[in-house]
């Protein structure tokens, strides 16, 4: 079996890589599946920048990511019979951040609902688009636009005038 190392080269003989190769995880099972393993590495560089915006802090936040793919190890057959997966999943990384996060305030979600708070970090702190936030939600574009209505229509004028979306952030959206 080849596996491909730095720069893309192929490494003769090399071992499918485990899980905690490709996913950044010590405990657990080595082995996963390859739909969890391509799952959690389509979502794991978004959910890792979410997690750190909520955290404050990025470490703090690859360590609730951590914590979050394990749990969504343990659960990925209940998840995968589940309605939508990356619905299923973006619920436990929210659980996750909320219990990892230290006694600092976070003013957004302690002010809107939680679907509404996290549309809101995607789509105006991280610049993802509609359709990029509802993927990885597990949610519909009409869903994640109306939940960033009534989050405008919910927060101060002056708060709103501050979410301007980053350009930058729409490459690869």
């Amino acid at each position: 079996m080849n596996v491909r190392g730095g720069g893309d080269r192929l490494i003769p003989g090399a071992a499918r890589p485990d899980r905690a190769d490709v996913l950044g995880l010590a405990d657990g099972p080595a082995r996963a599946s390859l739909d969890f393993i391509a799952f959690c590495l389509l979502h794991r560089a978004r959910w890792a920048q979410y997690a750190g915006v909520r955290m404050g802090d990025p470490v703090r936040g690859e360590w609730a990511v951590r914590s979050a793919v394990a749990e969504l190890a343990t659960n990925w057959a209940d998840i995968l019979r589940g309605p939508n997966p990356a619905a299923g999943a973006w619920r436990i990384l929210g659980r996750t951040v909320t219990r990892s996060r230290a006694p600092a305030r976070d003013t957004l979600h302690d002010a809107l609902p939680w679907p509404q708070a996290d549309a809101v970090v995607l789509h105006y702190r991280l610049g993802m688009t509609l359709t990029a936030t509802a993927e990885l939600m597990g949610a519909d574009p009409p869903e994640i636009a109306a939940h960033l209505v009534l989050a405008e229509r919910s927060l101060p004028t002056d708060v709103v005038k501050t979410l301007g979306r980053r350009p930058d952030c729409d490459a690869g959206d």
